[in-house]
């Protein structure tokens, strides 16, 4: 066997060539593997951690603070993995606020449209598509489905039809109503119940990939009952007859167990704030356009905590007093978003009846 001795300066040139193996080849750490995040002028070390579903505890760790919580505009602070969506944000200019969230739309393509017309539609660019459904080229077909950001000025998603919806959601029918479609995002608890107007199921779709497309490691969001294939009279339900209701439950910093098949009471301790935020947002986004939210019944308590998040992250509060009962009380009147018992565990979402359409109440 022939052995061969060298010092400690011929390990080190060794070490350096790469023939032998140094600290660098070790596998990452989860601190290399963390996202960065420069703080922005007003923000707390309480609201980063929010927006990273994070604790304060676990930034302070992460960046060495000890038990400072100053932080001052520009600094750059290391986010741990600890939250779904953490590694989603990572910016050098801080990360993006669920109030800015990206609002995504389902388009199917139909005979003679373009990437470019599809693009122009939306108000965004052929880019935007291609980036989002994994497209090299402009080739779409008829039938295809896109998952498409809609800009400023975009047009309405979805065809609102009339004749769907009939009479009131606590009495009344759904005529050609559709189902909503399986998808990996969510979980229909029960499927013969899952039936809406087609605004309905479209819309809600909508909002959902617009969290998904802020946190795409969250957790698959539970969708209660909407109505039967015919509408009228659900057991456990006053509502829910005409196509225009549906149940769905809330995001957590950690699926619960038993979640999505049951829905599971939110707390200030376990709801992931950012997401169910970015959820209400996006259908609070629909109320002027057809069809849009109408009311979305929410426990009292759940609607404070979404307020205060969405004040910290400085949503305009004209817009807040506008759809949130909260801080007038569960009578105030008027407001979009309005406290019914037992809701502490769901969003129930009501849709508007198409615009001229007589046979919807």
């Amino acid at each position: 066997m022939l052995r061969v001795g060298f010092g400690l300066g011929t390990f080190v040139l060794l070490v350096l060539l790469g023939l032998v193996p140094g600290p660098s080849a070790q596998a990452a750490t989860p601190r290399e593997q963390t996202a960065v995040h420069r703080v922005g002028k007003g923000e707390s070390l309480s609201r980063i951690s929010r927006s990273y579903g994070c604790r304060i505890a676990d930034l302070q760790a992460a960046n060495h603070m000890g038990e400072r919580t100053v932080i001052y505009p520009g600094e750059r602070l290391e986010i741990p993995n600890c939250g779904p969506g953490s590694q989603g944000t990572k910016s050098s200019k801080g990360s993006k606020s669920p109030k800015n969230v990206e609002e995504l739309v389902r388009h199917r393509v139909r005979k003679g449209e373009s990437l470019s017309r599809i693009a122009q539609r939306y108000g965004c660019s052929p880019n935007d598509i291609r980036t989002r459904n994994n497209l090299r080229g402009n080739m779409i077909h008829p039938g295809m489905e896109l998952v498409v950001p809609r800009g400023r000025g975009g047009k309405a998603a979805i065809e609102v039809k009339k004749g769907q919806s009939v009479g009131k959601p606590h009495r009344g029918s759904l005529t050609g109503g559709v189902q909503l479609p399986s998808d990996r995002s969510y979980y229909r608890r029960r499927t013969a119940r899952a039936y809406g107007a087609s605004h309905t199921v479209e819309y809600t779709r909508q909002a959902i990939a617009t969290v998904r497309a802020r946190y795409p490691k969250i957790h698959r969001l539970a969708i209660g009952d909407l109505s039967h294939s015919g509408g009228g009279a659900l057991s456990g339900h006053r509502s829910h007859q005409s196509g225009r209701d549906v149940d769905v439950g809330l995001y957590y910093r950690r699926k619960p167990s038993g979640y999505p098949k049951e829905f599971v009471p939110g707390t200030s301790k376990n709801l992931h704030l950012g997401a169910t935020w970015a959820l209400v947002n996006a259908l609070l986004a629909t109320r002027k356009l057809a069809g849009g939210v109408e009311h979305i019944f929410l426990d009292y308590e759940l609607q404070g905590l979404l307020y205060k998040y969405a004040k910290e992250q400085g949503v305009k509060r004209s817009l807040l007093a506008e759809v949130f009962q909260y801080p007038h009380g569960k009578g105030h009147g008027g407001a979009l978003i309005q406290h019914v018992a037992a809701h502490h565990d769901h969003l129930h979402i009501r849709y508007k009846c198409p615009k001229g359409d007589s046979g919807c109440k």
